[in-house]
């Protein structure tokens, strides 16, 4: 039987090319690299059965003139057709081709065939149980499961999916951590740690996501709200709610005498912050708007500013009308305003109404 020392002599061979170990030690086929001899008439031949029987090993079908060639020829013939069955046949392929080129054929034929094929069946039991366990792993990350990755131990799976790994994710760090521990937690984390460790990174990339949506939603939240008083908004973007409400008030960004400084300076919880970026800044700029207008209205009749914010918009043009020269186009406006009890007419008076009124009071 074919043994590592003339596994390893097989190189000499002008016959075949050098056979490689690759990771598991198991050695690949060597390759014939010259047709076999033609039949001799005198070369011993085997009894049909004998070779029927090793024939049905590769699924090679016997007849007439594979039983008429040479044992060395028929050999060679077993060793093609196990090289075409691929790796499942691999055991064979060593012991046809060393068989073929040490001139031992009898004993292949009749013994060491079926310790091969045996070899081939148990490995590839093994290798069935390996993929079992490992196709949904390299399938989680999206590698192909190989021979070379079934042939190897748990412990070197479990490194090649710390290869495969994205880096900076759970499963790297796990993967790096159990691969110095026990088979047991090699063989667990094959099984089923690495998914939980999955799934610990699609929960950390959809809170990744979540925060990263929050976080935007404030950002364009604060360049509305700096559109207001004209803040940049690269700056807007990059402040944190206290230090944009604060730049508002300290910043000379909204005159202090206004809603807008009022309600920015009264703003110090979290909570509070968020309420002025959100609504509150908002609605103290129409206040705002509001009291500009009331006041440039107010001025016509010489009503104090700040009284005059002060005032709801009837209350201030029932005052307008107890200021306005009596029988004058101020105080005949103001008086309409008033009676139509219209809120839309109350602020077409104080925006338009009673400048055209005071034009008309003239000389």
């Amino acid at each position: 039987m074919v043994n590592s020392k003339v596994r390893n002599l097989l190189s000499s061979s002008v016959a075949v090319l050098a056979a490689v170990t690759v990771m598991t030690g198991v050695l690949a086929p060597a390759v014939a690299t010259a047709a076999p001899a033609g039949t001799s008439a005198s070369a011993a031949q085997t009894p049909e059965e004998l070779r029927t029987n090793a024939a049905a090993v590769v699924g090679l079908t016997i007849t007439p003139d594979l039983l008429r060639i040479s044992e060395r020829d028929f050999v060679y013939a077993i060793y093609q057709a196990a090289k075409q069955q691929g790796d499942i046949a691999r055991e064979v392929q060593f012991e046809a081709l060393d068989a073929y080129n040490s001139g031992r054929t009898s004993s292949f034929l009749s013994t060491w065939i079926y310790e091969a094929h045996q070899r081939d069946l148990d490995r590839e039991a093994v290798y069935q149980v390996r993929r079992g366990e490992r196709q949904p792993a390299a399938t989680l990350l999206g590698f192909e499961l190989t021979t070379i990755l079934l042939a190897q131990d748990d412990k070197n799976f479990v490194f090649a999916l710390w290869e495969r790994a994205a880096k900076g994710s759970f499963v790297k760090a796990a993967a790096g951590t159990v691969y110095s521990g026990t088979p047991v937690e090699h063989k667990e984390f094959i099984l089923r740690g690495i998914f939980v460790e999955h799934q610990r990174d699609l929960d950390a990339a959809k809170e990744a996501a979540e925060k990263e949506a929050a976080e935007k939603k404030l950002r364009e939240a604060r360049v509305k709200a700096g559109a207001v008083v004209g803040m940049d908004p690269a700056l807007a973007a990059y402040l944190t709610d206290e230090y944009f409400v604060e730049q508002i008030w300290t910043g000379g960004l909204a005159p202090q005498d206004s809603e807008v400084w009022y309600q920015a300076y009264l703003s110090r919880t979290p909570e509070q912050w968020r309420a002025f970026i959100d609504t509150g800044i908002f609605e103290a700029a129409a206040k705002d708007k509001v009291n500009a207008i009331k006041v440039r209205a107010a001025a016509v009749v010489g009503i104090d500013a700040g009284y005059a914010k002060y005032l709801q918009e009837d209350a201030l043009i029932r005052e307008i009308r107890n200021r306005a020269r009596s029988g004058s186009q101020v105080q005949a406006a103001a008086y309409r305003a008033l009676q139509s009890g219209s809120p839309a007419q109350w602020r077409t008076f104080l925006e338009t109404d009673i400048f055209t009124a005071a034009a008309a009071d003239k000389p």
